[in-house]
């Protein structure tokens, strides 16, 4: 089975999938922002993009081998081609795919990036989730992005818990 948790900054996609993986016997989180973390980073450059999906196929395959069966792929998919082209390749590796896009509150938002403390500029990481939250939540108007799942008030157990509901 393979889930794919998309969503914006700060949103809790890496936490929510390190919980997630608790839940399976043997599981893998691929985290695309490290995987793919390329020099010289351009983030609207569809060969690196292209290369980190098919990058994603291939550690799947290479880690199933091993007697893997579950992974977790966090990552911002700003448009629903994005989604569906990795959807779309991860189909010939495992049919089980499930994709869920996390949502929450601002207010809430601007306290979860603040207490991370990973950055001393909080508002320029808040002013990036809300330019992608404005993105995404127009790009869900036009096709899937994930399935909705506001994790306003929820903490990290909630949020794995409702996806593996919707997995089960």
């Amino acid at each position: 089975m393979i889930i794919i948790i998309n969503g914006s900054v700060g949103v809790g996609k890496t936490e929510t999938a390190w919980e997630l993986m608790s839940r399976f016997d043997k599981s893998l989180m691929l985290d695309g922002d490290y995987i793919g973390a390329v020099h010289p980073f351009q983030i609207y450059d569809q060969d690196r993009v292209d290369y980190l999906y098919r990058t994603l196929a291939h550690l799947i395959r290479w880690h199933q081998q091993s007697g893997y069966h579950d992974f977790i792929i966090n990552y911002v998919f700003e448009q629903p081609f994005q989604l569906t082209n990795l959807c779309e390749l991860l189909y010939g590796v495992d049919s089980d795919v499930y994709s869920f896009w996390l949502t929450c509150h601002e207010t809430e938002q601007y306290e979860r990036i603040v207490s991370r403390g990973r950055n001393a500029d909080h508002e320029s990481e808040l002013k990036r989730y809300i330019e992608l939250n404005g993105i995404m939540h127009e790009a869900a108007k036009s096709g899937s992005i994930g399935r909705a799942l506001d994790t306003t008030g929820k903490s990290i157990r909630q949020v794995a818990d409702e996806i593996y509901c919707h997995i089960t």
